[in-house]
């Protein structure tokens, strides 16, 4: 079915707002990262404007990720709302992963996931959760994590490319890192698999 000119011009409005306010943007950082101009933004978040020109959409389609075909023709916020609640592995349910805080984490690194249930808070992860704790920061782990935060970890497994990954060493006690070396002085505890900022 074909969309009318009034219903692109609603969905291509709805969509860049959205997208905006999805994204965490201004108007002002959305029309520098994208290179769509602040005037030209105004005007069609104000729908002064009837007809978007094509390379407009190409901008902000390319820029987030989506197709133009999707801002012109679709409700981005309800697509992305249905990829979010579905799971291509089928629906999952939440499994329970004890909450350590730092200044514990190295004396339950050998402790069963069972035993560590039963003696800290649990949040709720979906995945993958055979031997998955999570991290509660307590002190700033290098510029990256600060009290607050807490990082789902998938123990003794070593990190895949550029991902993080938790290791310990007499000097520096916990610390994070991108780089598993299997260097002697740094023990790996896991792989950082999801990260819960504060």
């Amino acid at each position: 079915m074909k969309t009318s000119a009034l219903q692109r011009k609603n969905n291509i409005i709805n969509n860049i707002d959205y997208i905006i306010k999805s994204r965490g943007e201004t108007k002002v950082s959305f029309a520098n990262r994208t290179g769509v101009t602040r005037a030209t933004l105004y005007k069609i978040l104000d729908g002064k404007v009837n007809n978007v020109q094509r390379s407009t959409i190409t901008r902000i389609a390319d820029f987030f990720g989506v197709s133009c075909e999707i801002i012109e023709n679709h409700d981005l916020q309800s697509i992305e709302l249905i990829e979010n609640t579905l799971s291509p592995d089928g629906d999952k349910n939440p499994a329970a992963v004890p909450v350590i805080p730092q200044s514990a984490f190295l004396r339950c690194a050998n402790k069963r996931v069972g035993q560590l249930v039963a003696h800290y808070p649990v949040t709720w992860f979906f995945g993958e959760v055979a031997n998955t704790v999570a991290l509660q920061v307590e002190r700033n782990l290098g510029n990256l994590f600060f009290p607050g935060d807490v990082l789902i970890i998938k123990r003794h497994t070593p990190p895949q490319e550029k991902q993080l990954a938790l290791f310990s060493s007499p000097t520096q006690a916990l610390f994070v890192s991108d780089i598993y070396s299997g260097a002697e002085e740094a023990s790996l505890l896991g792989a950082i698999i999801e990260e819960r900022i504060q």
